[in-house]
């Protein structure tokens, strides 16, 4: 497995796990899979920057939807929905003694933006042409 398609795998795994985790209330809270859906969207978007010949030198998450779509248009919809983790995050105190508040209704959002994500992304990677070497 090469390093672009590995990020892709563990992206995928991520959500995987976030999805499974949702269901399983006793086990997963809405924090835990609010961060797993946060690294799979992560994981999934570098390694299609790294499949186009680019590593990502802004490593947030609206930092690396910029540099995603110079090499892949997004759609505005799906950088919309990828905001919300910021949008999510905006409304955690920066208190280390407070706990963020993610709602079902949020995880559930948040998991279906993951999921156009990893289309995104698999659409990109397996549809393009030999990846383009781009200035790093």
């Amino acid at each position: 497995m090469n390093d672009w398609s590995l990020f892709i795998h563990e992206g995928t795994q991520y959500l995987d796990t976030a999805r499974n985790g949702h269901r399983r209330k006793k086990v997963f809270n809405n924090e835990l899979v609010f961060n797993l859906i946060g690294l799979s969207v992560e994981k999934l978007l570098v390694g299609l920057c790294l499949h186009r010949g680019h590593m990502p030198m802004d490593h947030t998450l609206a930092g690396i939807v910029s540099e995603v779509s110079r090499l892949c248009p997004m759609e505005a919809s799906l950088i919309k929905a990828i905001g919300m983790m910021d949008g999510v995050q905006d409304l955690c105190a920066l208190d280390i003694n407070s706990q963020c508040i993610v709602n079902d209704r949020q995880i559930e959002q948040l998991l279906a933006m993951n999921e156009r994500v990893a289309s995104f992304v698999k659409s990109n990677t397996e549809t393009a042409a030999a990846p383009q070497a781009a200035a790093r």
